[in-house]
């Protein structure tokens, strides 16, 4: 199955590496999170995978930190998770 990674128009994030779980699946809340997506993208950053972590956000504040670690150079966006208050979603976008 080919992924089309360019196409962020669903209601939750595509990565390289999918995973079949919903709680590990990150959502789209905002179209400034839609847009945020979109320019990694476009800028070469690619969303290589998405965890749970601890941590406490809404579903109207995502953010975007600098990553360097295991899976390379890049950002980590983090974001609510619907499953759980007391965990977020970070998906980590790396350079191709």
């Amino acid at each position: 199955m080919i992924i089309d990674i360019n196409n962020q128009d669903r209601a939750t994030i595509k990565t390289l590496h999918p995973t079949k779980k919903a709680a590990a699946q990150a959502y789209i809340f905002s179209q400034e999170q839609r847009n945020t997506v979109k320019r990694l993208i476009k800028h070469g950053f690619l969303p290589h995978h998405t965890s749970v972590a601890r941590g406490k956000a809404t579903p109207k504040k995502f953010s975007l930190e600098k990553y360097r670690g295991r899976f390379g150079k890049g950002f980590k966006m983090i974001s609510f998770s619907p499953f759980s208050p007391d965990f977020n979603h970070c998906t980590y976008f790396t350079i191709a």
